[in-house]
């Protein structure tokens, strides 16, 4: 994998603790709207660290499977009541 280093790149803080990444640093690591970071901090030292969220994968496999399958939502709720029943019966003798 090939890795870059550039900076420095100064910015400012604004009124509410904010400050803009520029254009072309979002451009060149590929920072998007939404995206999450982690800080971590060593003496004056800020790091920011990209989390990648997996929840908006997992939403579009589940879907893709529930295409592939031919299954609706209702099938998924359905088949999720039987296994919680089954749960609550093996682990507490209950249902």
């Amino acid at each position: 994998m090939n890795r870059t280093i550039g900076g420095p790149t100064t910015v400012q803080v604004r009124e509410r603790g904010q400050f803009t990444i520029p254009a072309e640093v979002r451009r060149q690591v590929g920072i998007r709207e939404g995206d999450t970071f982690s800080l971590l901090w060593l003496d004056d030292t800020l790091i920011a660290i990209r989390r990648r969220l997996v929840t908006p994968e997992i939403a579009r496999a589940i879907e893709a499977l529930m295409q592939q399958k031919g299954l609706t939502l209702e099938d998924l709720l359905e088949g999720l009541e039987e296994v919680r029943q089954t749960y609550l019966r093996e682990q507490y003798n209950f249902g």
